[in-house]
């Protein structure tokens, strides 16, 4: 039952009503004239205004059933900088064209607006591509949206409704480049853990005899073969430990220009609320953006990565490796705000609870206070290292001084980089004006690659 009720649900509403009520009391004043004041003059304004009022109902009805659209999002996995691109489809099966359809939507993607007016003629299809450059990460909607039609004249309007929803997240921007090295964990290298391993890894020391229920993948054949017995390879711990990312997201320590903001449910009918959007002179955007390069960067190298963000809404992701790790790390990075509570010190406090021994973490914060420098050093006595990333407070028009503060770091053992505004990312604007790659299919049916423009077509 539950299921045919969400069936039900997403099924498209069409509605047909008059536009005003004024069509509506003339013909009942023309009418009311024709009967106590019979006159020609009535009676022609009667037959002819009664004449249109029909042939708009008639119309409006026609498209009422004739009228279907369908939206489609052409890539489902986007950034802040990319392009999201939909596909719209409007047509009209009826035997009257549609002089105009405006297509309502209430999508809440800041800066995406695929409002329009278009027309068809009778039994046609029409295909258009709306696009914008993603502005802000998170986590949004695209729809519910409707299509509104009607007559020549204006009487009566037709609406069609298509309560269902998509949901989309943009995830932050990856870069490659940046100019902060990755932790290396208890060893730098490659360097031979002392301690054996009882799982498979890529360090491989020596061998051993075979004993029942090894795996006959660690089989090493050409000494199995020299010795005329079977014999398995010896596996080493990693060398480089877990890396842990912290961002620091009390609401306090952030500075830049900025600030987030929630869409606000808007009539259907009527555009998408503005939203608010975080540029990336902030240091939220700043520290986001560098989380999620670095996990990036150490997935690539078979690292294991976890994340802790502690906003009003905690982000935590456990330590893990592979490509699945790096789609739930930017999932919770897009969805992660810089409005906690909690201070670096609680923050780390949790961070050592969780980060085992010979980890590595790499702590993100624009606190300019040295007062949690203290639980660095009781990381460090727990066997994990402390990379520091200081966002510059000054450069994002704040006070304090970061070189003091990376001192004290340094001081007690740890690592401090220091990272200024307009160091790291590329605002979207500049990847409207570089141009997207695109797919092409040429005459001989060859797929080629071309740079096109944002413009929708």
């Amino acid at each position: 039952m539950l299921k045919n009720m969400t069936n039900l649900l997403a099924q498209p509403q069409i509605t047909l009503r008059a536009g005003s009520r004024a069509p509506l009391i003339w013909l009942a004043v023309l009418l009311i004239a024709a009967i106590f004041l019979p006159d020609r003059a009535w009676n022609s304004l009667l037959i002819g205004f009664g004449g249109m009022f029909g042939a708009a109902y008639l119309w409006a009805r026609l498209l009422a059933k004739g009228l279907h659209a369908d939206r489609r999002l052409r890539f489902s996995w986007v950034a802040v900088g990319d392009r999201l691109s939909e596909e719209f489809t409007l047509s009209n099966h009826s035997a009257l064209p549609a002089l105009w359809i405006e297509v309502l939507d209430n999508s809440n993607v800041p800066g995406y607006r695929p409002n329009v007016v278009y027309s068809l003629g009778h039994d046609s299809v029409g295909t258009w591509r709306q696009a914008a450059i993603c502005q802000q990460r998170g986590q949004f909607r695209l729809g519910p949206w409707a299509i509104r039609s009607g007559d020549p004249f204006g009487i009566f309007t037709v609406t069609r409704r298509y309560p269902a929803s998509e949901e989309i997240i943009i995830h932050p921007p990856v870069y490659g480049n940046l100019p902060i090295p990755l932790p290396a964990g208890e060893s730098s290298g490659r360097v031979r853990a002392r301690q054996r391993s009882w799982q498979a890894t890529i360090n491989a020391a020596t061998v051993r005899d075979y004993r029942p229920n090894d795996p006959m993948r660690w089989i090493h054949w050409p000494t199995s073969a020299r010795r005329d017995a079977l014999f398995v390879r010896q596996f080493d711990l990693d060398a480089a430990g877990d890396i842990w990312i912290l961002l620091d997201m009390e609401t306090a320590v952030q500075l830049g220009n900025g600030t987030r903001m929630d869409a606000d449910d808007a009539d259907f009918e009527s555009t998408a609320s503005q939203n608010g959007s975080i540029g990336i002179n902030s240091t939220e955007e700043h520290a986001v953006l560098i989380a999620a390069s670095l996990a990036a960067r150490a997935l690539s190298q078979n690292r294991a990565v976890g994340l802790a963000a502690y906003g009003r809404t905690p982000q935590v992701v456990p330590a893990g490796r592979g490509q699945g790790q790096q789609w739930k790390i930017l999932r919770a990075l897009a969805l992660v705000n810089a409005d906690g509570a909690a201070d670096l010190a609680r923050a780390l406090q949790d961070l050592g609870r969780m980060a085992r021994r010979g980890a590595a973490a790499i702590i993100i914060t624009a606190n300019g206070r040295a007062d949690w420098i203290p639980n660095l050093l009781t990381l460090s006595k727990q066997g994990v290292q402390s990379h520091v990333i200081i966002l510059d407070r000054p450069s994002f028009g704040g006070e304090g001084s970061s070189a003091g503060l990376q001192s004290a770091i340094r001081q007690i053992g740890g690592h401090a980089h220091i990272v200024r505004q307009g160091e790291v990312g590329q605002p979207p604007e500049e990847q409207e004006r570089r141009g997207f790659w695109e797919f092409k299919v040429t005459g001989t049916g060859k797929v080629v690659t071309v740079r096109s423009p944002l413009e929708a077509r």
